[in-house]
């Protein structure tokens, strides 16, 4: 079992208003399976200052990756995704055995 992490934008709704953010999205074999609860800040803690700007940049840069996907329904994480990537993970399954 592999599993992995990445940020993703997801839509949480707030007293009649949806708010944007950058989450952390855990995945299980490719499914996401959680999400951290609160938006994600670009935070370092390292001692070296280079550090700290290297570890920065790193965070800014895998956030602007989420950018380019598409947006996650907080109120309905994960339930909503789950039938669509068994469903894809599936048809992998599939396209090897053939």
């Amino acid at each position: 079992m592999s599993s992995h992490w990445n940020y993703r934008i997801l839509a949480k709704r707030l007293s009649g208003e949806v708010q944007y953010g950058i989450y952390e999205v855990h995945y299980e074999n490719d499914i996401p399976i959680a999400c951290t609860e609160n938006i994600i800040t670009p935070l370092s803690f390292n001692s070296d200052i280079e550090d700290h700007v290297e570890s920065l940049t790193w965070q800014l840069d895998a956030m602007k990756l989420a950018c380019a996907k598409p947006i996650l329904d907080y109120d309905r994480f994960p339930q909503e995704y789950l039938p669509y990537y068994r469903k894809k993970k599936l048809l992998a399954i599939e396209e090897l055995i053939k």
